[in-house]
């Protein structure tokens, strides 16, 4: 085998390929992805901000937690104090339960939010198969 056949040569086109027919813009694209940037940026910063405090009904134990349930602060009141540890126990973990299900509450309610964005604005291409359907 000669080295002047390999590799093939590539086969030229009848015709220069054309351009769609309903463009998007790079302009479009940018717009598009900035807006998703932006909304995933704010939904990030609504999350990291998510904060509860919740205390027990008789405000012995209250407890902070973040939107992913992590416990941030623990306040326990002198008169806790001399609950059994057991008992004592068990009211910091059903309170920080009870804080961390309302954090998980509001983390839920900032993703719909971002769920609802994203659909509300499904960028450029979105809309392309319907246009080129009614020119067709």
């Amino acid at each position: 085998m000669s080295e002047q056949n390999f590799p093939p040569p590539a086969p030229i086109p009848d015709s220069a390929p054309m351009p769609p027919k309903f463009p998007i813009t790079f302009d479009d694209l940018e717009a598009s992805a900035r807006r998703a940037l932006d909304r995933m940026q704010s939904a990030s910063e609504a999350i990291a901000g998510i904060r509860n405090e919740y205390s027990d009904d008789d405000e012995r134990v209250t407890v902070v937690v973040s939107g992913t349930g992590e416990l941030l602060d623990l306040r326990i009141d002198d008169a806790a104090m001399s609950m059994e540890p057991a008992d004592l126990a068990q009211l910091i973990v059903t309170t920080a339960g009870a804080a961390a299900g309302k954090a998980f509450g509001a983390l839920a309610t900032q993703i719909e939010t971002f769920s609802e964005a994203m659909t509300s604005d499904p960028g450029p291409l979105a809309g392309l198969q319907t246009r080129q359907a009614r020119s067709d």
